[in-house]
């Protein structure tokens, strides 16, 4: 069964209104995790869009904690306001992965991973020497955003609101990247990046360009999740939240840019939020749902599509890993 023009609009318009109205319905515990479904869809965006022009980061938490911490340092000890502050992390996120991307991509497969984990690495432990910057003790007392009408951030709705309008505007730019011209070149150049450079594409100036696009909305998201929970550590910015980026992507399904991540992340967030009572078996159970959906729903959860609506998608997960030839 297809869903044709019309559906896919109608759904498009009511399934963001309902989520909308969630936290007027929503207990508190359910608003906090759609609010890290937010982050997460968003990071596994991030990540993705590198791994559509062929190359495996781990080190996406790197433009989370460059995000937090610049936000957080220009409201703490410059007094700028949440929303200026929030905006130029964005930037100042952009302009890391700019000033670092013209270097680390250059390498590919193996050495690329390996390079942005040593960064990302690298950024976490001088973050941690730094006492301008809390050093190990992190961060806190970052002050909220100013009300937006009858919106007030004293609560978790308004936090729900301002992470859902930063999930819309990413959605809807990752969705038109992947279905215009610039998708096209990203899906050809993370299948054969010799093959496309043959055709006369600037290789470098589209990898820099997903990497900038990723660091950008990954960076606002960090600098709002500083703001939301009122304090940050080096220890929260870990490799393990790097491998989330990986693992929402995964079980969504590699095959969408923004409807894998969106599912992916959704269950992650709902299964970590409750898995967090048990912290022993935690990592343990998380790992076996991948395994589950690597073995089982080769297409990750877009699989189901796939089987009720009839969408073809791609059986093979690790597509755009394989060798480039």
């Amino acid at each position: 069964m297809q869903l044709n023009r019309s559906a896919k609009l109608v759904l498009g318009f009511m399934i963001p209104a309902l989520i909308a109205c969630a936290p007027l319905f929503l207990p508190s515990r359910w608003q906090h995790i759609l609010i890290m479904w937010a982050v997460w869809t968003i990071v596994g965006m991030g990540w993705l869009v590198m791994l559509r022009v062929g190359e495996f980061s781990a080190g996406q938490v790197v433009f989370l904690a460059i995000g937090a911490y610049a936000a957080s340092v220009l409201t703490l000890y410059f007094h700028w306001s949440f929303w200026s502050a929030w905006i130029v992390a964005g930037v100042v996120s952009a302009i890391f992965a700019l000033a670092i991307g013209v270097f680390v991509l250059r390498l590919r497969g193996l050495y690329f991973l390996v390079i942005t984990f040593v960064v990302a690495e690298m950024a976490r432990l001088a973050i941690a020497a730094t006492d301008y910057l809390g050093a190990s003790e992190g961060m806190w007392g970052m002050p909220g955003p100013a009300n937006i009408g009858p919106i007030s951030f004293s609560t978790k709705q308004g936090w729900f609101y301002l992470f859902f309008f930063i999930l819309i505007i990413a959605c809807l730019t990752f969705w038109r990247v992947e279905k215009s011209r610039i998708g096209r070149v990203y899906m050809y150049i993370g299948t054969s990046a010799d093959l496309a450079q043959s055709f006369g594409l600037h290789i470098m100036k589209y990898k820099v360009q997903a990497f900038v696009l990723g660091g950008f909305f990954t960076g606002l998201t960090g600098a709002a999740m500083a703001h939301y929970f009122g304090a940050i550590s080096p220890e929260g910015f870990v490799f393990y939240y790097s491998l989330v980026a990986q693992i929402v992507a995964i079980l969504g399904g590699i095959g969408h840019l923004v409807l894998g991540p969106l599912l992916g992340a959704f269950l992650y967030a709902g299964v970590d939020e409750y898995l967090a009572i048990i912290p022993g078996w935690r990592t343990l159970l998380m790992g076996l749902l991948l395994l589950i959906v690597i073995f089982f729903l080769p297409s990750g959860l877009l699989t189901l599509r796939g089987q009720f609506l009839g969408v073809k998608e791609r059986k093979f997960p690790w597509y755009f890993l394989r060798r480039r030839s």
